[in-house]
């Protein structure tokens, strides 16, 4: 993964000096290997140790660590640095919105992807193909994308679950044991309504799929697998497009890979679309 993405990832979890940093790193990533920490700090306006507690907080040891891998995410071309920033001050001039969400959405699947690496999708994918039944629990923008995902498996022949309401959730969660997986999309993974049905679905044996933000939270540590989602590119307000568009993007490669594993599932989608079709 781009380092360039995983500190957009974090943003969210950024303290208001850390922001700072990361605005700098991401609006001219290729010149920070010419800086200091000490350089750094003075461009920011921050402390020298601000800028090594930031780098620590993304995982690398220190500065130097941190300058290395963001000139490698410039050699190899990363794009994600700046490019939804400044499109969007470019599109607010008079250029059309449609421009405008075009390159957010494309960015957001861009973000996404990096996050998500292949290894860790077909873990989810495997859990999916094998699991009895599949609960799906969201809140929020969340249930939209969790009601297209559970009629996308019913079509391939899946056991799913996919309710709103809380009572429901609960009571069918409880009946969740070896065999079945629970996948839960939560943004922020720290709901506490959606914590404590990951920690039911967890003591009842299912396997635990989330789908949450990048940082650490809650949710995520208490998962079989792990799946990410974005809410950011560059400045842009309306984060809920963001994170929806990333979410479906998520669940539709884990879709299209079942598919294509099977070529029973391959049947179903196409006498499913065929009776639709006949109504």
């Amino acid at each position: 993964m781009s380092c360039l993405v995983k500190i957009r990832a974090f943003q969210d979890e950024l303290s208001p000096n850390e922001r700072k940093i990361a605005r700098f790193i991401l609006e001219s990533p290729a010149l920070i290997r010419d800086y200091s920490s000490q350089n750094l700090a003075t461009s920011v306006g921050v402390s020298q140790s601000s800028i090594v507690k930031f780098s620590q907080k993304l995982g690398y040891q220190g500065f130097p660590d941190l300058k290395l891998a963001i000139h490698e995410a410039v050699l190899l071309g990363d794009k994600t640095a700046d490019g939804g920033q400044q499109t969007v001050r470019q599109t607010e001039g008079g250029s059309a919105i449609k421009d405008q969400l075009f390159h957010i959405k494309t960015e957001a699947l861009r973000n996404t992807m990096e996050l998500n690496e292949e290894q860790r999708l077909l873990a989810a994918v495997d859990v999916l193909e094998k699991s009895d039944r599949i609960q799906i629990i969201a809140l929020g923008a969340g249930s939209m994308v969790a009601r297209n995902f559970a009629s996308e498996l019913i079509q391939i022949g899946k056991s799913v679950i996919a309710e709103v309401d809380t009572y429901i959730q609960l009571s069918s969660v409880a009946t969740l044991g070896k065999g079945d997986a629970a996948f839960l999309i939560s943004f922020s993974g720290q709901s506490p309504r959606m914590l404590e049905i990951v920690k039911l679905a967890k003591k009842a044996g299912a396997t635990i799929v989330t789908l949450t933000n990048y940082s650490a939270n809650p949710m995520r540590s208490l998962a079989d697998v792990q799946l990410f989602s974005v809410s950011r590119v560059g400045e842009y307000e309306v984060p809920q497009i963001v994170s929806s568009t990333s979410q479906q993007f998520v669940v539709d490669l884990l879709f299209s890979q079942l598919v294509r594993r099977s070529s029973r599932a391959k049947e179903l989608v196409a006498r499913s679309r065929q009776a639709v079709e006949n109504l």
